[in-house]
This record gives structure tokens, C-alpha cells and sequence, in this order.
């Protein structure tokens, strides 16, 4: 595929404007953010990247990471036929911690052109709410070389009303929600593999519906203009961890030991299959949201998952998306669960530690996060 040319992406981009905060502190210069970054990203030109030690960032850690979870997972270096998923939700916690639930969500995503729908854990510190973020990169790094972001993003910003929008390289230099699935794309997916990310931060689910039906206009104008089919040529992964438990995170009601952790983690499972597992239905996608979130005070959480708005919007806008073509009503289907203490970390040569992939935060009773991996898809028969 031809990557598009540089005065193409900002025509369009230049006409959209970045939010200013009303009141509170000034949100971080972008270089600022770029001195936090492990990789400081270059220009409007490659996303670099955040988090260098929780996440594979070269191709030797790569080669040592990949293989080695395959093996353990499914005894080949190869993932088993699964999908095509339409859609997928996909964890973004440190790779040794969360790998083995990874592959299951990338298993079944086909498409060398992927929608990434993310958190913005940072919206805060821009005050941010009720519109998508979108980049200006050409290419975000990935360990295997570059992955170039693909058109489908002018057209999509394009076809979508200015004020759902914003489009600002360092809100999404400042996140690492898809950063983290990116190398697993290529990986399994291959060097001619392209993106679209985009980061949800707070989001009333009334204007998460606007917002979904907006993207699912865009996108399935845009799919149906190519010829392309949904989950062949373009499929959406949603970046989430779910549940956050411990002191940590302000969030212990069970306690703190074993029976907690299997309790809370029975949480987990529990609404994954109650609200996700099956047809796709809005009734059942604000569900999980009013679930996870104060419907009064969305920046308020019940149950901490970070994909509290990416997962329903995210879902939301794939429901919207397959009905506009026509599809039948996309299906949900539990891969994996797992928590930062029931995952055993794969047996990595000494080497890739040594290069430094590790991880970033501790486990245990005390502190653990849960892992979801949903995939998504077209009753067979019916493409």
C-alpha cells in the first residue's frame, strides 16, 4: 500500500483545533511529554514510544518474546486459525504480564488495516471530554520497523463533524494504550499491516452513541466507496485491562487475599459474559458502562477497567458499523481471562531481560490488574 503524502495529512488535519483548558493548570508542553518517552517520537512523522521497559521495543526482544508465548500457548510459534474477527478487545499491560491474553484477541484480526480505539488515561490532564483523539503521524514505531498509519484516517476525518474531533500528536505521545498492541500486530499480522488509533477519554454514553454513530457513518461509507468487508479488510481493536484491585487503584471491597482475588476476578468474568458475550446490543453495551462508571459523573468510577469508555464505545461503533452494511448484529465471544497473578510469565531468554523488557508495577493481593480477551464476529454464513 502507498503511504499518503505529507501536504495530504495536513490539509486536512490543519483545519482542526486542539481544546484549550477553561480552568485548572496548563496540560504538559509536547516536549515535555517526549522527554517521558523511551523513544521521544520524531516531528509530526513516527510515534515513538512511552513505555520502553513494560513493552518489546526492539527486534531482538521481539524474537526472544513472541515465539516463546506461541510455544507456551498453543505449541507452535504460529496462532491457530480463529475469526476473522469483526472486532476485538485486547489488554495493554506489560507484556511478560499480559502476553499469553494478547494472542488470543490478535488470533482472529485478519485485516491489514486496523481501527484502534484506546484509553486516554490522561484526559484529565487536558480536561478532555466527549471527543475522539486522533494523530498526525505518519508511522508509530513498532520493533520489526515502522507501521505506517494508513489513509482510512483522512477519510474517516473527513467525513466526520469537526466538533468530535481532535486531532494533537501529544495526547497520543502521552498514552500507551495502543502502543502496547501495536508490536503484536505486526508480529502476527505482518509489515504491511496499518493502523488508525484513536484514544476515547470521558464520554457521557449519550454522546458516546453520537460519537459511535458519527465513526460508524464514516467508516462504513468509506468501506463500502473501497469495496472492502468488514473483518477481510478492516477490522477494530479496542484496547482495555479490566479490573484495577487493591489500595493502589482505591478499589478493595473484597479484601486483600486470595479469596479476594478470586472474587473479584469472578467480577470480571461476570460482566464480560453478561454484557459482552453474544449479540451485540446497545441496552446491554450501557450496561457494562453504568457498571463501570457513575452515569452522573462519568470521571468517577464503579468498577475500575480502563477501557470504561473504549470498550462500549468501541463495540458500540462496530454493532453500528456492521448494521449499516448490512451485516447481521455482531457477536461476542469470551477467549481469555486471566489476572497479573493467575498469567505466568513466559520464559523468556535471559537476554531479552537483559535488554531490559520487564515489568512496571508489582503483583499481588495487594495489587493486580485482569486481562480480557473478546473477539468479535459475523455469524459464518451471513458476509
Amino acid at each position: 500500500m502507498r503511504m499518503h503524502t505529507l501536504p495530504g495529512i495536513f490539509a486536512v488535519l490543519a483545519t482542526i483545533a486542539v481544546p484549550v483548558l477553561a480552568n485548572g493548570p496548563a496540560p504538559p508542553s509536547r516536549q515535555e511529554i517526549r522527554d517521558g518517552m523511551a523513544i521521544p517520537s520524531e516531528g509530526d512523522l513516527l510515534r515513538g514510544l512511552r513505555d520502553g521497559v513494560g513493552f518489546v521495543r526492539s527486534r531482538r526482544q521481539a524474537e526472544g518474546l513472541f515465539p516463546v508465548l506461541a510455544r507456551e500457548e498453543f505449541g507452535s510459534e504460529t496462532l491457530p486459525p480463529a475469526g476473522p474477527f469483526v472486532a476485538a478487545v485486547c489488554p495493554h499491560d506489560d507484556h511478560l504480564y499480559a502476553g499469553h491474553v494478547y494472542l488470543h484477541a490478535i488470533a482472529g484480526i485478519r485485516a491489514p488495516r486496523v481501527l484502534m480505539i484506546g484509553v486516554f488515561h490522561a484526559a484529565r490532564l487536558w480536561n478532555l471530554e466527549g471527543k475522539l483523539v486522533f494523530d498526525r503521524y505518519v508511522a508509530w514505531h513498532a520493533p520489526l520497523g515502522p507501521v505506517r498509519v494508513d489513509p482510512l484516517r483522512e477519510e474517516l476525518l473527513a467525513a466526520l463533524p469537526e466538533d468530535d474531533v481532535v486531532v494533537d500528536d501529544g495526547m497520543h505521545d502521552r498514552e500507551h494504550s495502543l502502543e502496547a498492541i501495536v508490536p503484536f500486530l505486526q508480529w502476527y499480522g505482518g509489515n504491511d499491516v496499518t493502523i488508525v488509533p484513536v484514544l476515547v477519554p470521558y464520554v457521557t454514553w449519550d454522546r458516546l452513541e453520537e460519537l459511535a454513530d458519527h465513526l460508524a457513518d464514516a467508516l462504513a461509507e468509506t468501506i463500502h466507496r473501497h469495496g472492502w468487508v468488514l473483518g477481510k479488510d478492516v477490522a477494530i481493536v479496542i484496547s482495555s485491562d479490566a479490573v484495577h484491585y487493591g489500595p493502589d487503584f482505591d478499589h478493595a471491597p473484597f479484601g486483600e487475599d486470595a479469596a479476594a482475588h478470586e472474587r473479584a476476578a469472578a467480577r470480571d468474568r461476570d460482566l464480560a459474559e453478561r454484557y459482552l458475550s453474544g449479540p451485540l446490543a446497545a441496552e446491554r453495551l450501557r450496561g457494562l458502562f453504568e457498571a463501570l462508571v457513575d452515569p452522573v459523573d462519568v470521571r468517577r468510577y464503579r468498577i475500575p477497567w480502563c477501557g470504561r469508555f473504549s470498550v462500549p464505545f468501541g463495540l458500540e461503533l462496530t454493532r453500528r458499523t456492521a448494521a449499516r452494511l448490512g451485516l447481521p448484529v455482531p457477536v461476542g465471544r469470551v477467549l481469555r481471562y486471566g489476572t497479573s497473578l493467575t498469567e505466568a510469565e513466559p520464559r523468556v531468554p535471559r537476554e531479552v531481560r537483559d535488554e531490559g523488557l520487564g515489568c512496571t508495577a508489582p503483583s499481588n493481593f495487594h495489587h493486580f490488574v485482569g486481562y480480557l480477551a473478546l473477539g468479535v464476529e459475523v455469524p459464518a454464513g451471513t458476509r
